[in-house]
């Protein structure tokens, strides 16, 4: 029965990928890779402004190394080591073939797609009008000053021509209508000359505008005119570009990588988990291509290494985080890991790791400096939270109110489930909070107790006045305003009374604009308490509320 129990403490040890997404765009400006992020992109400047043409073939010799560099943080992402670099992985030597082979599975579905678009779209433009006609309204908006230019001279050319003559035209008072059936030289209707019915200009045919006009994938025409399913069939292509890289991370073999079938194989390992990273792998992927091809208009000294440093940063936040997810599903997908959920855990997690440079400095960094805590330590990973009591009670032989041990011991009693004997120490914790003169600490152990038990009640009166303050500060009224309830009648004639009054009127008239029986109370103290310090202060809070008082009540 132990075995299943302890698998299921495994898996909620380690916080899902689409949950550290801050942890992967943060990783980049750690130490190693934002040396390699730097040198990369200065290597892509030089190749700009020095190499000409031949810094193209450079910039991708410098996109294989970024690829390399990241399929290595992947490997070691997951393995669980989140550092994400190692002596042991080098971009120099060796047969590393993983760039080009992911390189060509992204080039096959681009290709593929846009192969498939054109053909949808051609058949489309030959038999679908309405796509015609948005053709059309595009190639007259592309080519407006042209269009008017041939309508003006069509329009002219009409009218020299007599097209757009009017019959009906109103004749002006005392000219006399034009007789159409004259032709005489002197005011009959006389024909433009020969030259002019020359004018032959016009546009390209509908036929011509679709052949020479066809949108291209450059062109956002080219996405609005595909029809539904073909986004489907985009989206369906495109589950396999996870897989795809998975596959190369895992096993390097590429006719593997374009098997469909493995898809289904990594979601029922993966579950949704696929689809988030799915989703992330296009959204990051689409970013990098769109900035590797943002600035085709700049100089290359300048594009190449904006091109190289948000291409190979976009890169890196990818990779991570397709390591962390196969680190995260090491179990079900059958991998071998450098570190087990439980030392992952006991490390602190991926950003203490990342962190420390790696889990061996994470573990040491966390181990504790305190001799009792070392002691503790490994009572508590065996379950033995008896033993561990045992040890803090035989520390506080010495001073049964250290404030520092009571705190550890409250903790190790609520860790072994016993309420009772949690709320029964509590007592003596909020007694040494109080001698440490700890109010906040006091407060969070009140509000502890409460939560365990509502009718709880301090019985330590010397902890009332600092735990009410610390409630006040913290914006807890009704916390503050229990521990203060009745306090001269169960401590009668201790030394803080008159400043709980104090702090009992602030409440009333503060929090609860209970103004009168503030005053009641101010008035109680000053009367009673004339030589208590706080009693100057109360008094002259007294007169100021009195006064606003009567100011409320003229208005």
């Amino acid at each position: 029965m132990a075995e299943p129990v302890d698998i299921q403490y495994k898996q909620e040890s380690i916080t899902p990928f689409w949950q550290k997404l801050s942890f992967f765009f943060l990783f980049p400006f750690r130490q190693g890779p934002l040396v390699f992020l730097v040198g990369i992109t200065i290597a892509s400047a030089l190749a700009g402004l020095a190499l000409g043409g031949f810094g193209t073939v450079f910039k991708g010799t410098l996109i294989y190394l970024g690829l390399r560099y990241a399929f290595n943080v992947l490997e070691l992402f997951s393995q669980g080591r989140f550092e994400g670099h190692s002596m042991e992985h080098s971009l120099w030597g060796g047969s590393e073939r993983r760039p080009a082979k992911l390189g060509l599975v992204v080039a096959l579905f681009l290709t593929l797609c846009v192969v498939l678009g054109n053909s949808v779209l051609d058949a489309r433009i030959a038999k679908n009008v309405a796509v015609q006609e948005k053709l059309i309204s595009q190639y007259k908006i592309d080519h407006a000053a042209e269009v008017a230019r041939r309508e003006a001279n069509s329009a002219a050319f009409n009218k020299r021509i007599g097209l757009d003559s009017d019959d009906d035209a109103p004749v002006a008072d005392g000219e006399a209508a034009p007789d159409s059936g004259d032709e005489s030289p002197s005011g009959g209707f006389e024909a433009e000359p020969a030259e002019s019915s020359e004018y032959v200009e016009s546009g390209p045919s509908r036929a011509e505008i679709f052949a020479m006009y066809r949108p291209t994938p450059s062109d956002p025409l080219w996405y609005t005119l595909q029809p539904f399913w073909f986004w489907l069939v985009v989206v369906a292509l495109s589950l396999m570009l996870p897989s795809a890289f998975i596959e190369f991370a895992l096993e390097d073999k590429f006719f593997r990588a374009l098997n469909p079938l493995h898809v289904f194989s990594f979601i029922s390992s993966m579950g949704s988990a696929y689809f988030a990273m799915w989703s992330l792998v296009l959204l990051i992927g689409g970013a990098r291509q769109l900035a590797m091809s943002a600035g085709a208009g700049m100089p290359a000294a300048l594009r190449f290494p904006l091109e190289m440093a948000i291409a190979a940063y976009l890169g890196l936040v990818l990779f991570a985080m397709i390591g962390y997810a196969l680190y995260q599903y090491h179990q079900e997908l059958s991998l071998d890991v450098a570190v087990d959920f439980d030392g992952h855990r006991q490390a602190g997690g991926a950003e203490a790791i990342a962190q420390a440079g790696s889990v061996r400095a994470a573990l040491r960094a966390r181990e504790p400096t305190d001799p009792l805590e070392r002691k503790l330590q490994p009572l508590l990973e065996e379950g033995k939270v008896n033993e561990a009591i045992a040890e803090v009670k035989d520390a506080m032989r010495y001073d049964r109110f250290d404030a520092k041990l009571n705190t550890r011991l409250h903790g190790l009693y609520a860790l072994l489930g016993d309420s009772a004997k949690t709320l029964e120490h509590g007592q003596q914790w909020l007694t040494a909070l109080g001698k440490a003169d700890d109010g906040q600490g006091a407060l969070a152990a009140v509000m502890a107790m409460y939560a365990r038990d509502p009718e709880f009640m301090v019985e330590n009166g010397d902890v009332i006045l600092p735990a009410a303050r610390a409630a006040i500060l913290k914006r807890e009224s009704a916390v503050a305003v229990k521990l203060v309830r009745s306090f001269d009648k169960r401590f009668p004639n201790h030394k803080d009374t008159a400043a709980v009054y104090f702090v009992a009127a602030k409440l009333a008239s503060e929090h609860f604009r209970q103004h009168a029986t503030a005053v009641k109370i101010l008035r109680m103290l000053v009367a009673k308490f004339p030589a208590d310090p706080v009693s100057v202060e109360a008094g002259t809070y007294l007169a100021v509320l009195e006064a606003s008082i009567a100011q409320m009540s003229a208005a």
